[in-house]
């Protein structure tokens, strides 16, 4: 057989190229595709990077957050815990006056029992000699001459005690 004898099955023919189909024959591999591979692939660990800064920066942002939350809380106690000492100095501060008042209310309680006794007693001398000297001797007994005011209230007259002393002397 002559190679021009051949069957046409023994031998493969290129299939004949149809310019008008469209198909264009297989090209070798493009050496620009792993580079497009390697670019995608850095562009999704960069978004993936991203995502991941974004993340950590939500959990730092809430971090500080609570922290400035903590914060104000604390400053708010020790706000509250400086109100709470000021009330406190305030309070004693008014105790304090409260006894003082109390004091002078019990002082000027013991004048005006001594001045009660001294009219009294002043009665009884224009009365009776034995009734005041007894006055006299009851009044020395409740201490309350000590209570007697030292000066008088009228500009000019003699002060309560020193009336006391006055009539006493007349006594003893």
């Amino acid at each position: 057989m002559t190679p021009e004898e051949t069957p046409k099955d023994s031998m493969p023919t290129p299939p004949p190229a149809d310019k008008g189909s469209g198909e264009t024959p297989p090209e070798k591999p493009n050496k620009s595709r792993p580079v497009k591979v390697y670019l995608i692939a850095l562009f999704c660990v960069a978004l993936l990077l991203l995502l991941v800064s974004f993340v950590m920066q939500q959990r730092n942002h809430s971090a500080l957050q609570d922290l400035n939350d903590s914060i104000s809380n604390n400053q708010a106690v020790a706000d509250l815990q400086l109100e709470n000492q000021r009330l406190q100095y305030e309070l004693e501060e008014r105790k304090n006056q409260e006894e003082d008042l109390q004091s002078q209310v019990e002082e000027k309680d013991k004048q005006v029992q001594a001045m009660e006794w001294l009219r009294q007693i002043e009665a009884a001398v224009r009365s009776s000699y034995s009734e005041a000297k007894t006055m006299i001797e009851a009044f020395e007994e409740t201490g309350l001459e000590e209570s007697l005011p030292t000066e008088s209230t009228v500009e000019g007259a003699e002060s309560p005690a020193d009336a006391y002393r006055t009539i006493y002397a007349m006594f003893y």
